[in-house]
């Protein structure tokens, strides 16, 4: 194994005997890079499972302002020792503990990460535990990214504590990017979605680091479309905002999906008295049974609705004005 790239390119790091320790493989680590490749400039990292310490010298040849090595097996510590022996003795340190005993000792030094590594032996499966405990010491900074390596078939890991930004897939192993963004959620039944429910996503990416988009079920109504051409149209609405939007389908309150997920605003257009009427009870319901916030914005077109779309489809008029370009072929029941 040698370093892909950077100012240590080509540096080699030494393997580990036997299988206790399992490197990642350069194909994952050299994506994994790709995704840190806007976050690794003066980022303070942890590596929280060291194993070789391959990735956190990675990240060091990359432009990473310090690197802590964490891990809690003595043979891991001594690879680790040999790995670094290359680099500038102020850009790393190296730490003997569990993960949970060094974010806390980190964290009560002040230490704040901009990138969490974890790469734990597959058999660990502590996801969801690395995360709430990252949670628990506000140990990652703003904007920070979290990854995890996993097996997998081991099941997603929630977003809880953090938004879930992608989860890359090869052969056995997978991949989990995590990000710590501020959340709110666009809801509707959105059927179709329309140019209207794009511009309270925009407004949403303007104040929150992720917006979900969640299609909600209307019982009050019979759907147009299926659900299926609906979640078409959202994701080829949005498709430049992928890595800050999460688009899902739920059959329950709004409530229980915030509650689920962590978010604590949702957004709703109003586009005259009477839609304001209505939304504000159901804001006084989220807020009073489920802590959920709502902000109000106005409606850029106050005539444009579903509705209108729908009326407009079914006369064979054209929906270009109404609904985005690469999303019209989906608007058929």
């Amino acid at each position: 194994m040698r370093v892909i790239a950077g100012k240590y390119r080509g540096r080699k790091i030494i393997s580990p005997v036997g299988n206790d320790v399992r490197p990642t493989t350069d194909k994952i680590k050299e994506t994994l890079f790709n995704i840190l490749q806007y976050d690794i400039a003066d980022a303070v990292v942890v590596d929280l499972f060291g194993g070789t310490g391959g990735l956190g010298v990675e990240a060091l040849s990359r432009g990473a302002k310090k690197v802590y090595f964490c891990d809690i097996d003595n043979r891991s510590l001594n690879l680790i020792k040999q790995n670094v022996s290359f680099c500038d003795r102020s850009e790393y340190e190296i730490i003997k503990g569990d993960y949970a005993d060094c974010i806390r000792r980190l964290a009560l030094r002040g230490v704040k990460a901009d990138i969490i590594i974890c790469d734990p032996p597959y058999r660990f499966k502590e996801g969801e535990r690395i995360l709430a405990k990252i949670k628990e010491y506000d140990f990652l900074n703003d904007g920070g990214v979290i990854t995890i390596e996993r097996a997998a078939d081991d099941g997603a890991l929630p977003d809880r504590e953090y938004f879930l930004e992608s989860t890359r897939v090869y052969g056995n192993v997978s991949l989990d990017i995590f990000r710590n963004a501020s959340k709110v959620a666009v809801t509707g039944s959105f059927d179709p979605f329309t140019t209207g429910h794009k511009f309270l996503v925009e407004k949403g990416l303007e104040s929150f680091g992720a917006v979900y988009v969640v299609m909600l079920v209307n019982e009050n109504k019979t759907p147009f479309l299926s659900v299926e051409n609906r979640l078409k149209i959202i994701e080829n609405s949005l498709r430049e905002y992928k890595r800050r939007v999460k688009i899902e389908f739920f059959s329950g309150l709004t409530i229980d999906y915030c509650r689920e997920k962590g978010i604590p605003y949702i957004i709703r257009g109003v586009r005259s008295p009477e839609d304001f009427a209505y939304e504000r009870a159901m804001a006084d319901y989220n807020l009073r049974n489920g802590g959920v916030e709502t902000l109000f914005i106005e409606a850029e077109d106050k005539k444009l609705s579903s509705t209108l779309v729908k009326d407009k489809f079914l006369k064979g008029e054209s929906l270009s004005e109404y609904v985005c370009e690469d999303a019209v072929k989906y608007v058929k029941p």
